[in-house]
């Protein structure tokens, strides 16, 4: 997996919604997130999205994922836009990460790219202080049948995406509360239509955030 982001970096420089759509994300993780800066782990950075975003706000944040060509992208914002962002090249499992060191998890378009996607949530519970948060954004990128499966060699429960239940259901198992939707505060066309071939319906996405139970 981490080789397939690696190889396909360089196409989500300049088109990553993140980047088109800086300042809406920007206001959706200023109210989602609050004003006090925090410690803030974002989990498979890829380009840095939520990175960018948090330390923008002032958060102090650690970045992580396998991939190295997307964090070669994320560091390159992060330089350019004078943010003191800690990269880690390394899979979430690899990351060496202490208990109760974040305030905030950020995990952005990245559970429907793992086999065990729940064994990501409990991780960021982990990772969470008492009453820390969860902010959480992912969609439905597909719907026809498709070779997705072959591609990525693995046993993917979300290959074509998740919806904003699937990721309640999955949150709530994990040990954190009823989430709060915040999708609103960005337009419905953010990523434009499905990837399947020819298809007119956009992409439903979602973005939530929850609170750690103790």
């Amino acid at each position: 997996m981490s080789d397939h982001w690696t190889a396909r970096a360089h196409r989500f420089d300049g088109a990553a919604s993140h980047l088109k759509h800086f300042d809406g994300w920007l206001n959706l993780f200023g109210q989602a997130l609050g004003e006090e800066p925090r410690d803030v782990v974002d989990l498979g950075t890829g380009t840095g999205a939520c990175a960018l975003l948090c330390a923008t706000l002032g958060h102090r944040v650690t970045a992580v994922d396998g991939a190295s060509g997307m964090l070669d992208y994320a560091r390159a914002q992060a330089k350019e836009r004078g943010l003191d962002i800690r990269f880690i090249g390394k899979t979430m499992d690899e990351a060496n990460l202490p208990s109760a060191c974040a305030d905030i998890v950020t995990i952005r378009n990245v559970l429907w790219t793992l086999e065990q996607p729940e064994e990501a949530l409990r991780f960021a519970y982990r990772l969470l202080r008492p009453e820390g948060r969860i902010l959480l954004s992912d969609g439905v990128w597909r719907s026809s049948p498709n070779t997705s499966a072959e591609e990525f060699g693995a046993e993917l429960p979300f290959i074509n995406g998740l919806t904003e239940d699937n990721a309640r259901a999955m949150l709530e198992r994990a040990g954190f509360s009823d989430g709060t939707a915040w999708q609103h505060l960005l337009p419905d066309d953010l990523y434009g239509t499905m990837y399947d071939p020819g298809s007119q319906e956009m992409i439903r996405f979602f973005v939530l955030t929850a609170e750690r139970r103790a």
